[in-house]
């Protein structure tokens, strides 16, 4: 607790030191009808946007980047014989947020930290949805209307996210900030936790670890099972992937994720190349806004990468994008 503290404070300083430079927020507006967004994830440990994904985001017009600002992990404590729950991978900022563009700042929770907050929740949700604040104010992202919780949850610890995404909630009312949590397709089947809206992950829908795996990225008859119901209990985006990667084995045994271009195998090894065709992914949009409905605000492409999104069409991503 006391390394999330320390973090937590030195980001609070950084935030004051700074604050005489944030952009122009936009307005504050809410309208009876929810505004359509084009968006799109960006998930590195480093926010610089070149030139190429800069066109991408105005030709396409991306309106809201869902922006991973840290996870929360655990560390061992040698001297106190525990863990530690603490933010680490936190992202640097290299460029600046791109003008018109509402950034939705987004943490990743791992089991472990999630376990060990167990009894804490609520000094956790605090801390974790004030660092989210104060690296936006920071890092001029502008007004902030929703910050994002990611986290693969199970039946075992949904008591303790449950807890956690209230209280994080409950402190953002007071802001008039909303709360969004990722959805795995697995959590489909269980009451949501306590948020305003969520987001379906549509991608790393397979058996990654599996040799026999066709595409682990995605492949619709790993999403049919889990899309069977109408309805939803609180409102839902669709997220889906526009990458690839290489998933290497030696003797069927799983060895990492390797870059789609990586040929270096030896004789014992394969690598299963996996990157969703643009019908795939259409198939898979049909099926589930078939079943769930159309999104509430609009499709969101996972991620913000030239080098991923340069296999596609411009046709192809406003497909994706487009209702």
């Amino acid at each position: 607790m006391k390394h999330f503290i320390k973090l937590f404070s030195l980001a609070i300083i950084f935030c004051l030191a700074g604050c005489g430079n944030e952009r122009n927020s936009a307005p504050d507006s809410h309208s009876e009808e929810p505004i359509k967004h084009n968006s799109i994830y960006y998930w590195k440990t480093v926010f610089e946007i070149d030139s190429t994904e800069q066109a991408f985001i105005q030709k396409h017009n991306i309106d809201r980047i869902y922006l991973r600002m840290f996870d929360v992990a655990t560390k061992p404590d040698f001297l106190n014989g525990t863990s530690q729950i603490v933010p680490i991978a936190t992202t640097r900022f290299e460029s600046r947020i791109p003008n018109d563009v509402e950034i939705v700042p987004v943490t990743y929770i791992t089991l472990d930290a999630l376990r060990a907050m167990a009894g804490r929740e609520p000094e956790f949700a605090s801390l974790i949805a004030e660092r989210l604040l104060v690296m936006s104010s920071y890092n001029e992202c502008g007004e902030i209307k929703e910050i994002q919780l990611d986290c693969d949850w199970t039946s075992t610890t949904k008591k303790s996210y449950d807890k956690l995404c209230k209280a994080v909630k409950d402190s953002l009312s007071a802001k008039d900030v909303e709360l969004s949590i990722t959805v795995r397709l697995h959590q489909l089947q269980e009451t949501p936790p306590p948020a305003d809206k969520g987001v379906l992950m549509l991608y790393n829908t397979g058996a990654l670890k599996n040799p026999e795996t066709y595409n682990s990225i995605l492949h619709i008859d790993n999403v049919k099972p889990y899309v069977k119901q109408k309805q939803y209990a609180i409102p839902l985006d669709y997220a889906y992937p526009v990458f690839g990667w290489g998933v290497k084995f030696e003797k069927n045994r799983f060895v990492s994720i390797v870059s789609y271009d990586d040929k270096n195998i030896s004789n014992d090894e394969n690598i299963r190349y996996e990157r969703p065709k643009p019908e795939e992914i259409l198939e898979v949009k049909t099926l589930v806004e078939q079943n769930l409905g159309k999104p509430a605000s609009g499709n969101i492409l996972y991620h913000l990468d030239d080098s991923q999104l340069k296999n596609y069409t411009d046709h192809e991503i406003s497909q994706i994008l487009f209702n």
